[in-house]
């Protein structure tokens, strides 16, 4: 991987519930050497390059909702076996938020519990706490939902890559926290016309109105109803902001460094 391109490799891009070609969220950064895994819902796996993406490779779950976790177990579990083979050297790195220990003490037991079955760390983290990979530097932001919810900023040299997970549309930070970014990689779970029964997830349109007023150079939206056209929420989307389009499963995004 050459090391002046950051690479995102969609894995997953639906939710809450996987089919033959579409999976529930997992993004893929690569730079260099370094693999970071954002989220890792069910479905991903079969998306994985094996061992090689396990290799260097970093997890940061944004929060503990099951679509968003959900693979975690197959990944602990190939871990395990890959290393007894000799075929994985480091530690897998796992990142859940330390927040969610309050509201959420099964699933955060479960998570730190994935120790004892494969060959990887569990690290909980905040709001303020920064990751430093090489040139790499990844921050996060709490969003507007049920729970502990990051969205997460990775930046190498001027490239700025920005991850919103769940958020709501009242009160997100997106638009100061992916301001001037390279990518918006956005939620978009609702379509005009379906109904928010709470402000946890964005509609399509709402993306674009963040993208356009963070200033970002281009969104890809992701989330989606499994069913639903994908291109019915890049079309309400590019209302506000016109240089929007989907993520889908294997089609890498490539950023490039000055």
């Amino acid at each position: 991987m050459d090391a002046k391109e950051l690479v995102i490799t969609p894995l997953g891009t639906v939710s809450t519930y996987c089919t033959k070609t579409k999976n529930c969220p997992g993004f893929l950064v690569q730079c260099g050497e370094k693999n970071i895994l954002l989220d890792c819902g069910n479905g991903i796996s079969k998306e994985l390059n094996f061992p090689k993406d396990l290799e260097d490779l970093t997890i940061i779950i944004s929060h503990l909702h099951s679509d968003h976790y959900g693979e975690l177990l197959s990944i602990a579990q190939t871990s395990y076996v890959f290393h007894k083979l000799g075929w994985l050297k480091n530690k897998i790195l796992v990142y859940i938020p330390e927040e969610d220990k309050e509201k959420n003490q099964i699933d955060f037991d479960y998570l730190v519990n994935l120790e004892k079955e494969g060959y990887l760390q569990v690290i909980p983290y905040t709001k303020k706490d920064t990751l430093s990979f090489a040139d790499l530097n990844i921050c996060f932001n709490r969003n507007p939902h049920p729970i502990a919810t990051y969205s997460t900023k990775i930046q190498a040299g001027e490239i700025n890559f920005v991850y919103s997970s769940d958020t709501g549309f009242q009160g997100n930070c997106l638009e100061e926290f992916a301001y001037g970014a390279n990518l918006l990689l956005c939620e978009s779970t609702f379509l005009r016309g379906q109904k928010k029964t709470e402000d946890y997830h964005l509609f399509a349109y709402e993306a674009g109105i963040i993208a356009r007023n963070a200033n970002v150079e281009k969104l890809v939206l992701t989330h989606f109803w499994p069913s639903i056209d994908k291109s019915l929420y890049v079309e309400e989307a590019k209302e506000f902001f016109v240089n929007t389009e989907s993520a889908e499963e294997g089609k890498k995004i490539i950023l490039r460094k000055n």
